[in-house]
């Protein structure tokens, strides 16, 4: 095996593999997959259900940030939208509105 490459898989269900019955989800096939084909990999699985954009946004460099020290081969992957585009009722009194839980525009600064 070559050199060991850390990787941060962050996001939201999918990223934790929620529903699947292997408990893997794709990051965990991926870590696998790469490991079958001879390369040394160490993912951290930091998806967490229900998280937005916005969400991963304010936790991804803290987590990251020690399971990257300088001096590693490492990189960051990150996964979202699906929560970002869940339907809610607006908050607003007597609203009839239906939003996203992120508006897009969010969704896209939030990936910036």
């Amino acid at each position: 095996m070559t050199g060991d490459v850390r990787v941060c898989f962050v996001g939201d269900s999918f990223v934790a593999g929620v529903g699947d019955e292997q408990h893997l989800g794709w990051a965990g096939r991926l870590a696998a997959s790469t490991h079958a084909r001879g390369q040394a990999l160490t993912g951290y699985n930091l998806g967490v259900r229900r998280d937005t954009s916005t969400d991963v946004l304010a936790r991804w460099f803290s987590e990251c940030t020690p399971r990257l020290p300088t001096g590693v081969r490492g990189g960051v992957v990150v996964s979202f939208g699906v929560n970002d585009g869940t339907l809610r009722q607006d908050d607003a009194a007597g609203s009839t509105r239906v939003l996203t839980r992120v508006d897009p525009r969010v969704s896209v600064t939030n990936l910036l």
